[in-house]
């Protein structure tokens, strides 16, 4: 089902590109033609914060990518959040990316760590226990890129996240961690393109507990 219910462009992005609106028409009243580059520039930036409608699979145990990019890493790696044997898959998303973040499963927000140095020690995550019905646990790892370093993610402990719903943005790239429990299986390897919202990493075993 198409789970977007607002508009075609971020709305984190409307008050820049409202800015650059105005910047544009007050130019071209003074300037004429001399203010292209800036109506130019107006229209970069809706189709960067473009947020086009996603249709989520039908698949309830599947892991649902929660941003656009291209896979690095699909592979067995300890959890240091959860402290648990776990599988990981990182995705690299480009500067051009959709910036959207979506709900990797369907499920309640157990924990959530804030100001977590990361690997690369340049960012900060923002680390999020997702618990399945089924008390599968999901880790979504959010870095903010180096070029914007900010996100905002919409989540709060106790509450539920849908399966493909938008919770947030990550403006101009970034790195994603996607930590699932080992025996789930992995749909996806390195150098994958993979759409947020649509793209399922891994399935969950039904069998699990």
């Amino acid at each position: 089902m198409a789970v977007s219910t607002h508009t075609l462009i971020a709305q984190e992005g409307m008050p820049v590109i409202f800015g650059s609106i105005v910047i544009a028409g007050v130019l071209s009243f003074a300037y004429g033609i001399f203010s292209i580059p800036v109506w130019l520039l107006a229209l970069w930036l809706v189709w960067l914060y473009r947020d086009p409608v996603r249709t989520v699979p039908a698949s309830p145990l599947g892991v649902i990518s929660p941003v656009e990019g291209t896979i690095s890493i699909a592979e067995s790696h300890p959890d240091p959040y959860l402290g648990r044997d776990a599988q990981l898959v990182r995705i690299h998303m480009s500067p051009t990316s959709v910036y959207s973040i979506r709900g990797a499963i369907e499920g309640k927000i157990m924990q959530q760590w804030l100001d977590q140095e990361s690997e690369s020690k340049h960012d900060v995550a923002h680390a999020i226990q997702i618990q399945t019905d089924e008390e599968d646990d999901i880790v979504v790892v959010l870095r903010p890129g180096r070029i914007f370093n900010r996100l905002s993610c919409e989540a709060n402990i106790g509450e539920r996240i849908g399966q493909g719903h938008r919770c947030g943005i990550i403006p101009f790239g970034s790195e994603v961690d996607v930590y699932v429990p080992v025996s789930a299986q992995l749909n996806v390897k390195s150098g994958d393109n993979v759409v947020s919202g649509e793209s399922i990493l891994a399935e969950l075993s039904a069998h699990s507990h």
